[in-house]
């Protein structure tokens, strides 16, 4: 299936009380520097478009990863008509969605109101625009742009040229980006712009706060080219001109071709269209994160924006990624289908360590310091032991005991409370909030420290870390089977309830949080009593109500609605928590219940605009059903092995770089949940994991389903 045959909205209907992926319909190439978007409402803030609202404000340039993130360095481009400037005119125009194209390389909308096609197809660092009036309703036309925060431009003949300045949250308040745009011609005489009071000046020059610009156009037919940069005026002048001489339609073709080159990566033949159809469309969402932050300059060098110290320097560096969401299933998949991503993406981390100190935990653009842990490690350990990236991984491993161990001034980086953590064993409860979740990442950072480190042949290292990340049996009860908040007195925090949400856990409640040991499931279930205590607690959390208290969040947040909405018990798939529990059956000793439960899963997915059953995050959740549909799932991404599940369709390819690899499914009909035979190269296959040395080198991996479980 290639690009123009997707439709990018999917999981676009969502509000901040209940998101359906809460994901926007990026026009754009495979990890670009800007995606662009049909705004339809941007006073909702970050919920700006809504695939039902028939009201179009224009298309903007945003680098928004998340609504909880939020924008910045963004702009709005509209093609309108006007009379007299003066009257301040409603610039708002009105489309019909299910008339306009949304595909990820060409966005079409019609806007009624002014008559006008709007065309868009993205490149790397900019666009080629495209506006037809049908008919002249004023007497002057062109294009509106709108600088939300503080910015400035210049119209030069046939150019405008202008910066913005919108993100005050990070290491520099004023960072700015900076951008071109051609255009045949400009009617200066009949140009200007309305400044923060809505004001109308006559100028060719501006500085100040939410301008909005009117540039006048004498032909009714015209083509545009945008280019942006973070570095300078002149490298978005550069960034300009390497697109300038090429077509509309040339252009359109590079950026399918682009997409195409990994979506053609996977080739499906299944009798079910839907989901190879909500396939393809989470295959095109995994390909937007992370996004690049780094720009090629006159030498053909990779230059990028040091936010930290304010000044340009070399190397690559990317951004927009939130490492607690997408270690867990985007980089596995990375390592499948794209491996030689990898190192370029590591390589941009270690960047962020050389300049603030620290590795990453949440870029938008630098670090937002969100989430618990410093979940990074788990890509750098998978690399590791997947044998990419390894002429790094000597600094890698220096970044990550740097930066789990010495102490932040700043929040946002580094370990919140790692002294304690070291000295008690855990993170006390009494002094730290979502202790559970951060002693539980802790833990699984020094397992992936510990995994890096025996691959760089450091024995001794290895082990030290290995037995740190045991740690996370300090809070576990017996009693209950849960892992439980603790003080520094060594008791367990009183009045548990499993349910209660916030506080001692991430965005979820003990029945979410008390199993994301993902590198000691095997000491986890030891521990509880064996399989069968594991088994058993599983089992409960499927069937149990999805009762929530609200906790320490003081409110309910959509996560809650969502889990009680789709109600699959406390097994909130909504929500990166729960993404591993259902494999969690198959190391229990009952595959079969993770087979089932995977396809009652997979139901919750498909192509259209309500298309997730929660936040995609940077596509995480769709990797997670991408693993769903391909029978096999990383719960310990550190380990590289893969836990078999139940494959979707009939037959999959995967092009690897020296082979094909073939998954076919036998029996594949809707009544059949259960996996009776698997066989891997003609050779019977009866283990529950398979490693990623044998997946890659596997040319033939066969799944037979039927109608009831195979309790051999």
């Amino acid at each position: 299936m290639h690009i123009d045959q997707l439709d990018i909205r999917q999981g676009t209907a969502n509000s901040p009380h209940r998101s359906n992926g809460n994901c926007l319909p990026y026009v754009g190439v495979p990890m670009g520097m800007n995606y662009y978007v049909a705004q339809t409402n941007g006073a909702a803030n970050s919920w700006f478009f809504q695939p039902t609202d028939s009201q179009f404000e224009g298309i903007r340039v945003t680098h928004q990863p998340s609504p909880w993130i939020g924008d910045y360095c963004h702009f709005l481009i509209t093609a309108v008509q006007w009379h007299d400037p003066q009257t301040n005119p409603d610039f708002t125009g009105n489309y019909q969605p299910d008339r306009a194209t949304f595909q990820a390389n060409y966005l079409a909308i019609y806007d009624d109101h002014f008559n006008v096609h709007n065309e868009l197809t993205p490149t790397t660092y900019g666009a080629a625009l495209r506006y037809r009036f049908d008919r002249l309703l004023a007497e002057h036309h062109g294009l509106q742009i709108q600088l939300p925060d503080d910015g400035g431009f210049r119209l030069i003949d046939n150019h405008i040229q202008l910066y913005t300045a919108d993100y005050h949250g990070g290491e520099d308040p004023n960072l700015t980006m900076y951008a071109e745009l051609s255009l045949p011609a400009i009617d200066i005489a009949h140009s200007g712009y309305y400044d923060d009071q809505g004001t109308w000046q006559t100028t060719t020059e501006a500085t100040g706060h939410q301008l909005t610009l009117l540039v006048a156009t004498p032909a009714i037919d015209f083509d545009a080219r945008l280019a942006t940069s973070f570095i300078s005026a002149e490298q978005a002048s550069l960034n300009l001109s390497r697109i300038s001489q090429r077509s509309f339609g040339q252009l359109k073709n590079e950026s399918a071709n682009r997409w195409n080159d990994y979506l053609d990566r996977v080739s499906v033949r299944d009798h079910h269209a839907a989901v190879v159809q909500t396939f393809y469309t989470c295959l095109y969402r995994l390909f937007l994160f992370p996004q690049r932050f780094y720009e090629i300059d006159a030498k053909r060098q990779s230059i990028h924006y040091d936010t930290t110290a304010k000044t340009v320097k070399p190397g690559i560096l990317y951004t927009n990624n939130g490492f607690w969401d997408t270690a867990k299933s985007v980089y596995a998949l990375f390592s499948i289908l794209a491996p030689e991503l990898l190192p370029k993406f590591l390589r941009g981390f270690l960047t962020s360590y050389q300049e603030t100190g620290f590795l990453p935990r949440w870029l938008a653009p630098d670090e937002r310091g969100m989430m618990p842990g410093n979940l990074v490690d788990s890509i750098i350990a998978e690399c590791a032991k997947k044998g990419l990236a390894t002429d790094l991984l000597p600094e890698l491993l220096t970044a990550m005991i740097d930066s789990d161990t010495k102490p932040a001034e700043n929040s946002r980086y580094g370990r919140t409370g790692g002294a304690d953590y070291d000295q008690y064993g855990y993170l006390p409860a009494d002094q730290y909030p979502e202790s559970v979740n951060r002693t539980q990442d802790y833990a699984y950072s020094d397992y992936c420290i510990g995994q890096v480190a025996a691959v760089l042949k450091q024995p001794q290292l290895a082990q030290t870390y290995w037995q740190q990340s045991k740690r996370y049996l300090n809070l576990l009860d017996k009693q209950t089977g849960f892992l439980r908040p603790k003080n520094t007195d060594g008791s367990f925090k009183a009045n548990f309830a499993p349910d209660r949400w916030g506080g001692d856990y991430t965005e979820g409640s003990a029945w979410q949080n008390s199993f994301s040991a993902f590198h000691d499931i095997d000491g986890l279930m030891t521990a509880m009593g064996g399989p069968d205590k594991l088994d058993a607690q599983l089992t409960a959390l499927c069937n149990t109500q999805p009762t929530y208290q609200i906790g320490g969040y003081d409110m309910v947040i959509h996560e809650m609605t969502e889990m009680a909405a789709v109600d699959y018990g406390q097994l909130a798939i909504s929500n990166q928590p729960s993404f591993h529990l259902p494999y969690l059956f198959a190391l229990a000793g009952h595959p079969e219940k993770t087979q089932v439960v995977v396809k009652q899963l997979r139901k919750l997915f498909d192509a259209s605009v309500t298309g997730f059953p929660g936040d995609e995050d940077n596509g995480s959740m769709s990797a997670w059903f991408i693993f769903a549909c391909l029978g096999f799932y990383p719960v310990c991404p550190a380990d590289a092995e893969y836990v078999l599940g139940l494959p979707a369709f009939d037959e999959v390819t995967l092009h690897l770089a020296d082979h094909d690899l073939t998954l076919t499914t036998a029996n594949n009909h809707d009544h059949n949940n259960f996996v009776q035979q698997v066989t891997r190269d003609g050779q019977a296959f009866q283990a529950t994991t398979i490693s990623h040395a044998d997946l890659m080198a596997t040319q033939h991996l066969a799944t037979r389903l039927g109608l009831v479980p195979n309790t051999r």
